[in-house]
């Protein structure tokens, strides 16, 4: 799946900053998905498939595997309660986790399993966190050609 970037108003960030704040939604991109999906439902782009939740949309995709590896100061409090927030949110994703600590740093390493969608997802929420030393990313094409 392409990612998609555009430039928006202060007025539409702000607006994307509070709908976040809500339970509905976990990110910016999971809101102007779901503002698409409806837009497309109300034109008529798609037929019947907007009645799907986004969590049943996202089961009938194909899984993917990815790797990500962080690493962050070994003594950050703040970060380690964000990345375990994350992790929360993406339990189902995380199929492997593995930590190494060396010389002040520590270098957490996952192995995700979903669909494209929620891969994306993970990784955005991983990027938005500042002072990483290092984050790195790799997914792997679907078997299914």
């Amino acid at each position: 799946m392409p990612i998609v970037s555009m430039n928006i108003s202060d007025s539409m960030k702000r607006f994307l900053k509070k709908m976040v704040g809500t339970k509905d939604y976990k990110n910016s991109s999971n809101v102007m998905r779901s503002a698409l999906v409806r837009l497309m439902d109300e034109e008529g782009g798609v037929s019947g498939s907007t009645s799907l939740e986004h969590s049943d949309f996202a089961s009938l995709l194909p899984k993917i595997t990815s790797s990500v590896l962080i690493t962050l100061p070994k003594l950050s409090s703040k970060i380690e309660k964000k990345i375990t927030r994350i992790e929360i949110n993406f339990h189902n994703s995380i199929i492997h986790k593995s930590t190494f600590v060396h010389q002040g740093y520590k270098t957490i390493t996952y192995i995700l399993e979903d669909a494209m969608v929620n891969i994306q997802s993970f990784i955005t929420e991983f990027s938005a966190i500042e002072n990483l030393h290092a984050f790195r990313y790799i997914i792997n094409d679907s078997d299914k050609k």
